[in-house]
């Protein structure tokens, strides 16, 4: 079975500890793109953090942003899918952080929220190269359903199991990163995101090519033809996975586009 589209993670995959696209694996996706494979990028990240990395990379099929809670075309603007968070429940979800002192920011229209103005957002905000905009008391109610709410906390696993238990089937809870806990709709994931984009280009589930490293990106890794982790992936995305290139920062991504670009590696059956 030949490969037909390529998804692209991109903290800890695509991008180096400084958050830039490495020469190296730019021009690999390039080369991708110029033989004709659909290449979109996976993300977590809001769609306007992403879109200047798309722009750079002359990425102009759609992306899978917020997790897969929103689906955007880079060239038009075009939306090709929403799937927020109630935001009845988020509005539990953040008050219960605001309760216990944890830190939790919402992201509305494409637009980061905090309570405040701290170390968290800024730290953030840097990160993902976006302003913020501080709302205070409005945070605790959202004027719409947001794509994601994020929580950062030294406490990973004691909140994700407290969140899980206070909203069972309510929301689904992955982490990109040290700290993090990204707050979704139950049903969103970045797999079922690129498969609606995949089934517009009528693109079968075996010729896909997922890339990733953490746990936001298991389903895809799990259930494409040829799931990649970087040789910096989580342990459960390494056994996921049917081939491990190397890290982020020794150009995993470049590694193996290059040698798919090749014909050095063919999708595994079965």
């Amino acid at each position: 079975m030949s490969l037909k589209m390529i998804a692209m993670d991109m903290d800890g995959t695509l991008l180096d500890g400084e958050k830039n696209v490495a020469p190296e694996d730019c021009a690999a996706v390039k080369k991708a793109i110029a033989a004709g494979y659909y290449v979109t990028l996976a993300t977590g990240r809001m769609y306007r953090s992403a879109l200047p990395y798309a722009k750079e990379l002359g990425i102009t099929h759609p992306l899978v942003t917020y997790n897969g809670a929103l689906i955007k075309n880079p060239v038009n603007g075009k939306e090709l899918g929403q799937f927020p968070l109630a935001k009845d429940i988020a509005h539990e979800v953040i008050a219960l952080c605001r309760r216990n002192g944890v830190y939790v920011q919402a992201y509305v229209h494409d637009t980061l929220w905090c309570y405040e103005d701290c170390k968290e957002v800024r730290y953030y905000a840097k990160l993902s190269r976006v302003p913020y905009e501080v709302k205070g008391e409005a945070i605790l109610q959202l004027p719409d359903d947001p794509h994601k709410l994020l929580v950062m906390t030294d406490h990973v696993a004691e909140w994700r199991t407290r969140l899980l238990s206070a909203f069972p089937e309510k929301v689904k809870i992955v982490s990109s990163a040290k700290g993090f806990l990204e707050i979704t709709d139950p049903g969103t994931n970045k797999w079922r995101a690129l498969q609606q984009l995949a089934r517009l280009e009528k693109i079968k589930d075996e010729e896909i090519l997922c890339m990733g490293d953490s746990d936001n990106d298991l389903e895809m890794i799990r259930h494409c033809g040829l799931g990649v982790a970087m040789g910096n992936a989580d342990k459960a995305v390494r056994e996921a996975s049917k081939v491990v290139t190397a890290t982020n920062e020794n150009h995993g991504v470049s590694l193996l586009l290059n040698q798919i670009l090749t014909k050095q590696i063919q999708v595994p059956e079965g």
